[in-house]
């Protein structure tokens, strides 16, 4: 998978961490992402019901491994305290590109477990990688 990304994460754990976490994701490496879910995981993909447990997020991801990204551009990462943000574009295998944006919650400002991720994503029209 091609991956273009302007986010400097040299100094910056959770930066990096989230990083990572959106190539796992978007390439189905789940054993690797799951690692860093807490046990009570809540998924929301919005205009979907909530996914609750680590067992059910992976099986619904799961679900989706069909069509892995070819190519990820993330255009920023941003973290504060218990709470970080990564918004990109992903072209998939079968050609379709997706803009999306990724809210995250920690189960602590210092800690790795995620609690919640709220997902947004839009099937996008035109070449472009912002619009």
């Amino acid at each position: 998978m091609k991956l273009h990304t302007k986010v400097d994460c040299a100094n910056a754990p959770k930066k990096e961490l989230i990083k990572n976490l959106t190539v796992q994701f978007v390439t189905y490496d789940l054993d690797a992402a799951m690692a860093f879910m807490d046990d009570n995981i809540v998924w929301t993909l919005v205009g979907d019901s909530p996914i609750v447990g680590k067992a059910q997020f992976k099986a619904e991801l799961q679900k989706m491994s069909g069509n892995k990204a070819i190519e990820l551009t993330i255009l920023s990462i941003i973290t504060h305290g218990k709470e970080a943000a990564v918004h990109g574009v992903m072209t998939m295998m079968d050609g379709n590109r997706y803009g999306f944006a990724d809210f995250y919650e920690f189960t602590s400002a210092k800690g790795i477990k995620v609690k919640s991720i709220t997902t947004y994503i839009i099937h996008k029209k035109n070449d472009s990688i912002t619009g």
